[in-house]
């Protein structure tokens, strides 16, 4: 038997402020649109993000490479956020 995976289209600028919020920035936008991740992608990194127990930082290393892009904009973005 063969699984076919389907391959996710890519994020709108629409659908990750669904995600992210409203009133996220544009150049955060911007940047995880050059990611090229979809929606599921830019979820799973978000999830990451939020996820500050241990099992966090174990799941990080199970992290592909667009997920791991969007999770690092989106630490330096709270991390700007945090020093502001």
């Amino acid at each position: 038997m063969t699984i076919v995976h389907k391959q996710e289209k890519p994020a709108t600028g629409s659908e990750i402020r669904e995600i992210l919020g409203p009133q996220v920035d544009i150049d955060l936008v911007s940047g995880i649109l050059q990611t090229g991740a979809s929606r599921s992608e830019i979820m799973h990194a978000c999830e990451w993000l939020d996820d500050d127990d241990y099992m966090g930082a174990e799941l990080q290393k199970a992290m592909n490479s667009t997920v791991q892009s969007v999770y690092d904009i989106l630490l330096a973005d709270r991390e700007r956020d945090d020093r502001a």
